[in-house]
């Protein structure tokens, strides 16, 4: 096995790699997309820290360079690695950032390889960091990458990253770095930086993500943040958030997210948000979107302040509607006879609502969340919901209890991702927990239950919503989940699993035009699906212009704009996704007394027309003409 370099007096350069580890699928691939969708926060964060360290002189008379990996969207680039190596005046540090349990497996792999390469390796993240927070002992899975000359770290590194980077140049970084009680003072602490190379690999290359704070006050049994970050909040100051927003829309970013886990605990949230407000008073585009409790309703002028301040989506940590549920879980602040209430203050202020919703509470049954599915969708009425399997987190007192008690989870860290049930339930096996899960998607996301809730939605807020829906459903219809999920799923053959065979060329070919049919069968069904949801909900476009616009339009030469109002003005004959469907599916079907095939023509214009104005309006909102919102990771 390769090993560290000693001393750093010829370092010229620090090549820092740093890294987002995907997770395998079923299958043994790394889950990677052509197009992400949730960047991650821990990437950008590290790089601020690191070009902080860089510009203050840190790190001494070495040049530092930076590249950011995040492989759920790229691959880890191992051959540029072993010949930067091999480079005379040049370091190699890979930092594996941000490792959950679930990515815990391919972030060891990946970490054995770059140490035989002969980079320097670091790992840490959720995982390393909570599994023993509550436990004692060293965790073996953990115990063995150290052995393998991989450093661990434990806790956060704001305070410490270029005491950390420098120990590495030096070769004197030790196996294991415990910071779990040298919670940093994040006031001042450089903030999240985006790369927008990097960026351009998402759907949304205009985005950048903040975490403002960190830590939370409750004690939820199944939460990993109270153990690992602490119960005590800690806070950016104000002044600093707001420097590093407007730097950012220098940039070209257009969209934030704050990604505390309860940015209505922030201790001066108010003094972020007026400030925000004055700059879009100012005349800067740009929206945000965070997570919130329940209770943030209830704080005055937090609602209101919020949606001044350019807030398009909240996410909510509702978890169940269920109050035996709640109590079991430690949520005692949630009170669902103020949910539905909740709901409608933020949409009275055009925000939409999503809330995190956990199965598999002990007194879940497969009928009970069902039911529970349908209130939630009826009578509270919330926009979004995302569906989580309750899983013992190394790092939350569920694991902890669990392990104490002997109980039986599973051994494959793998499957972690809240998508798979991992221990036993009092009242269903695991696949029947499973199922529910899967099937909770298609109960909530019903065609009725989206029409109403784009039909009250307004102004810009509608293609935040209605692009949500489009992705929430894609994912579905594919069998993944939409926080783990991007467009087009790639798999390299070369990629897989240590202990599976490596993929024959044919068989993988095979494999691949099976999931490009599985893609294809889920467009054929998610976009006429999509279509007639907006033709059903579409709000007034002022690029529905008269005619006087398309010839406007055609002076100037913009013939995406003039096929646009073309279009516009065909689908002003009422026409439905369903009457033209009808119509093929009877001319198919010979039945000529339904469908008079002398018309084909004319629906197979109005069809075009249709396709024509609904891709490109969606085209145009996905080019950055309105606000947009996402969902947290």
């Amino acid at each position: 096995m390769a090993v560290s370099h000693p001393g750093s007096l010829m370092t010229t350069t620090l090549r820092l790699y740093l890294i987002r580890p995907s997770r395998y699928d079923e299958e043994g691939f790394p889950v990677r997309h052509w197009r992400g969708v949730i960047p991650s926060n821990t990437l950008a964060t590290l790089n601020g820290l690191s070009r902080h360290a860089a510009d203050a002189g840190q790190l001494g008379d070495v040049k530092l360079e930076t590249v950011l990996v995040d492989e759920c969207v790229q691959r880890v680039p191992m051959a540029r690695i072993r010949r930067e190596v091999r480079r005379p005046g040049t370091r190699v540090i890979a930092a594996l950032c941000g490792v959950q349990s679930n990515q815990f497996a391919r972030a060891a792999d990946l970490a054995r390889r770059l140490r035989t390469a002969g980079a320097t390796v670091m790992v840490g993240g959720f995982h390393v960091s909570g599994v023993n927070a509550l436990l004692p002992g060293f965790a073996p899975e953990v115990a063995a990458l150290a052995d393998d000359g991989v450093h661990v770290v434990r806790g956060e590194v704001d305070a410490n990253w270029a005491g950390l980077l420098r120990q590495a140049l030096e070769g004197t970084l030790p196996p294991v770095t415990d910071l779990m009680t040298a919670r940093p003072d994040l006031a001042d602490c450089p903030l999240p930086s985006v790369d927008r190379r990097h960026m351009q690999r998402f759907v949304l290359p205009d985005m950048c993500t903040i975490d403002g704070s960190r830590g939370c006050p409750f004690s939820c049994s199944f939460c990993t943040i109270i153990n690992v970050q602490g119960r005590m909040m800690r806070a950016r100051s104000p002044e600093s958030i707001l420097r590093g927003i407007e730097a950012q829309l220098k940039l070209g970013v257009r969209h934030f997210f704050f990604t505390d886990d309860n940015f209505a605990r922030h201790p001066r949230w108010e003094a972020i948000l007026d400030g925000m407000a004055a700059l879009r008073a100012q005349g800067s585009r740009f929206t945000f979107m965070m997570q919130v409790d329940t209770q943030a309703v209830r704080t005055p002028g937090f609602v209101e302040k919020s949606a001044l301040a350019g807030c398009v989506e909240v996410f909510i940590g509702l978890e169940s509607i269920n109050p035996a549920n709640l109590e079991s879980a430690g949520k005692r602040q949630n009170r669902v006879q103020d949910f539905a209430g909740m709901v409608q203050a933020w949409r009275s202020h055009g925000v939409i609502t999503q809330c995190g919703y956990i199965l598999g509470f002990p007194h879940d049954t497969p009928q009970s969340i069902a039911d529970d599915v349908r209130r939630l969708r009826d009578e509270v009425g919330i926009d979004m919901a995302t569906f989580f399997v309750l899983t013992p987190l190394p790092g939350s007192a569920d694991h902890a209890q669990a392990v104490r008690a002997g109980a039986s989870l599973d051994p494959d860290l793998n499957r972690y991702d809240s998508a798979h049930a991992v221990q036993d339930h009092p009242q269903m096996t695991r696949a029947e927990l499973e199922q529910a899960w899967r099937d909770a998607w298609g109960q909530f996301y019903t065609p009725q239950h989206m029409k109403r809730c784009l039909s009250q939605t307004k102004g810009s807020a509608y293609w935040t919503l209605f692009n949500s829906y489009l992705w929430y459903r894609n994912s579905s219809l594919l069998g993944e989940h939409p926080m783990m999920s991007g467009l087009w799923r790639l798999k390299d053959r070369a990629e897989r699993r240590p202990g599976l065979p490596r993929a024959g060329w044919w068989g993988h070919r095979v494999r691949r035009a099976k999931d490009l049919w599985a893609q294809l069968r889920a467009w054929r069904t998610l976009l006429p699906e999509m279509q007639e949801l907006w033709l059903a909900t579409r709000q007034p476009d002022p690029s529905e212009g008269r005619i006087k616009s398309i010839v406007i339009s055609a002076l100037k030469a913009k013939p995406r704009a003039l096929l646009q109002n073309l279009a516009a003005r065909v689908n002003r004959w009422r026409t439905t996704r369903r009457e033209l469907s009808d119509f093929w599916r009877g001319l198919r079907r010979l039945r000529w007394w339904r469908a008079n095939p002398l018309l084909a023509p004319w629906q197979a214009m109005k069809e075009a027309a249709l396709w024509t104005h609904f891709v490109l309006q969606v085209l145009h909102q996905a080019d950055g003409k309105s606000n947009r919102g996402l969902s947290p990771a």
